[in-house]
């Protein structure tokens, strides 16, 4: 999706005023947080330099992701404003909690933001590692992307009849012809390496060479 006229122009404009926004849904309390000074208002909600219970934003890291092996990840940084916020945020009912963040642009006149902000991560609360020092506490936040629900063995369709008509009835019989099924369907890249030989293609109906069929199975 291309990104808001309006934010586009104002990135290209001189000296930009940028802000992230920050969502964190917990259980009983949504986050919602902007980082720097000041508070602006997107859908509806508030988003203030400071949340009264949870504290502030310290850091967000880049992005990062290895192709075909894992899901994009996220790191970010929060002061927990009491010891009581810090237990409730590493405490495991937080863990999966749904996070946005977006990426935006603020009017230096109105204080209002301009256009629509750029959603840049959608993931979940994932891992949490408190950093203690004399000066101050932080914790450290690993954010899962929505995507890596897709590496969960217990989620997705699996390619058989049994599972297929468990999910679309007795009449989706789409795979009831489909049996031992041997060759392995790598989900976002090719698969280790076999060495040599094989390729896709061929026309025979085989995958690597040689006769015969062979039917794939994700994993």
């Amino acid at each position: 999706m291309a990104m808001n006229a309006a934010l586009e122009a104002a990135l290209k404009g001189a000296a930009p005023l940028v802000c992230l926004l920050l969502q964190i849904e917990l259980p009983g309390h949504t986050i919602r947080i902007i980082d720097g000074v000041g508070q602006v208002v997107f859908h509806g909600h508030t988003f203030n330099s400071k949340d009264p219970i949870y504290g502030t934003l310290s850091a967000v890291e880049d992005t990062s992701e290895q192709i075909g092996v894992e899901a994009p990840k996220m790191r970010m940084v929060l002061l927990p404003e009491s010891e009581a916020a810090m237990a409730k945020l590493v405490h495991p009912t937080a863990q999966g909690s749904p996070v946005s963040l977006w990426f935006g642009a603020i009017d230096q006149i109105t204080g209002h933001l301009i256009g629509e902000p750029e959603l840049v991560f959608a993931g979940e609360l994932d891992t949490a590692d408190i950093d203690a020092s004399e000066e101050t506490t932080v914790i450290w936040f690993e954010v899962s992307s929505i995507w890596e629900r897709l590496f969960d063995d217990n989620e997705g369709h699996r390619w058989n009849d049994a599972f297929w008509t468990h999910l679309y009835g007795s009449n989706a019989r789409a795979f009831q012809h489909v049996t031992n099924a041997g060759q392995k369907l790598f989900w976002g890249y090719n698969g280790p390496s076999s060495g040599s030989g094989g390729s896709y293609g061929g026309g025979n109906g085989s995958i690597g060479g040689g006769g015969g069929n062979v039917v794939q199975q994700q994993v």
